[in-house]
């Protein structure tokens, strides 16, 4: 028998050539993750920095501001009563209808979806009924009976760090600033949409469920954020946000056209599902409810398991994100900021306010003189 003092054998040198390959891999996994974790925040403050551009190129191009909610005409079947982009059609589909949207179809043609614009805009195109085998319609979360090509996923849309549904159309995960809270059936509806109290309010010409008019927002510039476009939020972030092209809690249904003289109703949720609000809540008066600061949810429900309904849309609009301590936000002036999620209330609603000293918000001689941004 001859003694081996050679060192390792043949399957040692395997075994140690494998143990290293498995490490690198590892490390290499690890290392991914790292950095995927520190893109998706840069990726999140490219996409607001975006919407930010489109409102000033659209503010440029109106000399106002959007609206929360906007009517964007109507779609009626042609005499060849047939689709222009499906004319297989069932012809029973071809159902006329409004075409009301929210915020992010007014800013479409600004953020390279000219094509999307279009199908919202003109009266070629509808954006509702017509399935087929060549078109298929959102249902769930996007509302029943959508067009998909009226709402599609963007990629400018979502957060990466942000769960959504893989098979939700139009998903969404940004927001506009609406202004105050206070209920459609309010006397005082109109002035919580007042230059003072908030940016994006209603434009769209229509009644309430009484058949009462509701009054619609003035035509805002940046000129009116008397506190200035460098302390203004225009846009932020909220893990419960609805689809972007669902103005309120509505279905195609409610868009359909049986009488060329009907009114069009006001859904009151539309204020809610792709914008932040605040309320008039204080520690000098009417407490602030958990829910309706940043980053808050319900007792016993994980942060991204909640789920906006018609119920409670009104509390959580306000911001939410999965980034540790805060939420990304863009201000009037197109800046990107980091606003911690332990900021006192009169913070958030100072920067939701244009105006603090002629707004209603409860800040009792409060003023923000400094930057509250990390």
């Amino acid at each position: 028998m001859s003694n081996d003092d050679s060192g390792f054998t043949a399957t040692n040198l395997t075994v140690l050539f494998l143990c290293g390959f498995a490490t690198l891999c590892l490390l290499a996994i690890w290392s991914g993750s790292l950095h995927d974790r520190h893109t998706r925040v840069p990726n999140c403050k490219n996409n607001l920095r975006q919407y930010g551009i489109a409102a000033q190129n659209f503010h440029s191009q109106r000399s106002r501001l959007p609206g929360y909610v906007t009517y964007f005409g109507q779609w009626i079947p042609g005499a060849s009563n047939s689709h222009p982009l499906n004319p297989n059609a069932d012809p029973n589909t071809l159902i006329a209808h409004q075409k009301i949207g929210s915020w992010t179809v007014s800013l479409l043609p600004y953020m390279e979806q000219q094509a999307v614009f279009e199908t919202w805009t003109t009266n070629r195109y509808p954006i509702a009924f017509t399935g087929g085998t060549e078109q298929q319609l959102t249902s769930g979360k996007a509302g029943r009976g959508f067009n998909t090509d009226a709402a599609p996923n963007l990629y400018y849309a979502t957060c990466p760090s942000a769960h959504h549904d893989s098979m939700l159309q139009a998903a969404n995960s940004y927001v506009c600033n609406a202004g105050m809270y206070e209920s459609v059936r309010s006397p005082h509806f109109a002035r919580s949409m007042s230059a003072a109290n908030g940016i994006f309010n209603n434009k769209l010409d229509a009644v309430d469920v009484d058949g009462d008019p509701v009054p619609v927002g003035p035509t805002l510039t940046l000129d009116d954020l008397t506190d200035g476009v460098s302390m203004t939020l225009m846009f932020t972030e909220n893990l419960q946000a609805m689809p972007w092209h669902r103005a309120g809690f509505i279905d195609a249904d409610d868009l359909r056209i049986n009488d060329v003289d009907q009114a069009i109703l006001y859904e009151p949720t539309s204020r809610y599902t792709q914008a932040v609000v605040w309320h008039p809540e204080s520690s000098f008066g009417t407490p602030v409810k958990p829910i309706h600061r940043i980053n808050s949810t319900f007792p016993g429900t994980a942060l991204e398991d909640l789920q906006m309904t018609p119920t409670n849309a009104a509390d959580l609009a306000r911001p939410s994100s999965l980034h540790a301590g805060g939420v990304n936000i863009t201000l009037a002036d197109g800046a990107v900021r980091f606003l911690s999620e332990t900021v006192d209330y009169r913070v958030y609603q100072s920067l939701l306010a244009p105006d603090d000293a002629n707004s209603d918000a409860p800040l009792e001689d409060w003023t923000l003189d400094s930057e509250p941004f990390e």
